[in-house]
């Protein structure tokens, strides 16, 4: 009933549905049914990616060496509830979570140099472009998102943006929304473990399925009528930006402490923000009635019960689940995450957690759409008009990919 619901309402804001390749569709569902079958139902895959989970969490002990350096005088909470040096494993938001984007940021500066991650990209463009007979400039800039940020990933196929069709830059946005970027997921990640949640399998699949989804819906909304530049054909640029791995390291570590920076200002703002209006609504549900304390979290259960219910997710975790729905569209992933993996909003059941990690994880939020404009505009200033006419369109899009690779990961359990 999910999957019914979710490519049901991508057909219903279809701008042409005569012209829908349901061959496309068709392929790139399987494609997605591959892959979550191949992550949880194949033991030797599902090994090598809770190993993968387990190296992600390494990550953050890495980057707290680094961190130690510029915090090692702060007394914090330590795990064992005691107060202590922040070396000693203290947790704290904002340094934990600096210190692992940027290490991040940076690991994939290096690897960029080196040519590594463009020729990953490649290799996995070229499958999906054979399978789902995509477009290669679309197919590299939705595989690369499962790597890199929202903009980054545009950066890989710059040289195609002037050129591609409406259609190929929904397709392109929609994928940077739905897929998260490494630094970003590997927080997550280490968020779950810290609450005791093994999420990095999850959410690594979710990123994973979040490329052929992506195609799937923004293929259903805006089928393709135009001739595209890079059809059939798979050509990325592997040169090098940096002069070294030194300047390499530079640069990523300094990109990474812009994003990790731009992280805690949305949140405090946003958090911030939340409590006025919850502070607002509950005075305005008191006027009614005394015991009735409305809030944003209360408006969001009502409004995205019949997504989550259909999506499969167990009766005691629909109103949770919903909530986090709402708080991850209209507010962003970032607070969904924190409500999740501190139990503000909890959920309580297996398959309630994985299908909520996979649909909460993507960039498809408000706040995000303004940034794909803003950003791919200036990469190609020629389609700005475009990218702001399809920013709710790619809104759209992404965040029902997500919802259909949850949905789909939902049966296979």
């Amino acid at each position: 009933m999910g999957i019914v619901l979710i490519l049901g309402i991508a057909y219903l804001f279809s701008n042409n549905k005569k012209r829908i390749n349901y061959r496309l569709v068709v392929s790139g569902i399987g494609l997605q049914i591959i892959i979550a079958l191949l992550v949880f139902k194949v033991p030797p895959v599902s090994r090598f990616f809770q190993a993968l989970g387990h190296g992600m969490q390494h990550l953050e002990h890495f980057a707290r060496q680094g961190a130690s350096f510029v915090y090692g005088g702060i007394i914090t909470q330590q795990p064992d509830g005691t107060m202590g040096n922040y070396i000693g494993g203290g947790f704290v938001f904002a340094f934990n979570v600096t210190a692992t984007i940027i290490l991040v940021c940076a690991l994939v500066a290096i690897f960029y140099h080196f040519g590594i991650m463009q020729r990953i990209v490649a290799v996995i463009a070229r499958a999906m472009n054979f399978i789902m007979r995509v477009s290669g400039a679309e197919a590299l800039s939705n595989v690369a998102s499962a790597f890199v940020g929202q903009v980054e990933a545009q950066v890989m196929i710059r040289p195609y943006l002037q050129g591609m069709t409406r259609s190929e830059l929904l397709a392109s946005m929609s994928g940077s929304l739905a897929c998260i970027a490494g630094g970003i997921l590997v927080v997550y990640a280490n968020m779950g473990a810290a609450a005791g949640l093994d999420l990095a399998p999850k959410l690594i699949t979710a990123s994973l399925m979040a490329a052929p989804g992506a195609l799937v819906i923004s293929k259903i909304v805006f089928p393709e009528t135009e001739e595209s530049q890079t059809m059939g054909k798979v050509k990325l640029e592997v040169k090098s930006n940096y002069t070294n791995v030194i300047d390499a390291v530079s640069h990523g570590a300094s990109d990474g402490f812009k994003i990790a920076m731009n992280v805690i200002a949305m949140l405090i703002g946003f958090i911030a923000v939340i409590a006025v209006l919850d502070a607002l609504l509950t005075w305005t549900g008191h006027l009614f009635n005394p015991d009735f304390d409305l809030t944003l979290n209360y408006i969001f259960s009502k409004c995205f019960y019949p997504v989550a219910w259909a999506m499969g997710v167990p009766t005691s975790d629909v109103n949770s689940v919903a909530t986090l729905l709402g708080q991850k569209l209209s507010i962003n992933e970032f607070v969904a995450f924190q409500n999740l993996t501190n139990k503000t909003v909890p959920v309580l059941t297996d398959k309630g957690l994985l299908i909520v990690s996979i649909a909460i994880c993507g960039f498809a939020n408000f706040s995000s759409v303004g940034m794909q404009i803003g950003g791919i505009g200036e990469l190609a200033p020629g389609r700005r008009t475009d990218l702001a006419k399809l920013g709710l369109k790619a809104l759209l899009c992404g965040t029902l990919a997500s919802y259909l690779s949850a949905t789909i990961a939902g049966i296979l359990i």
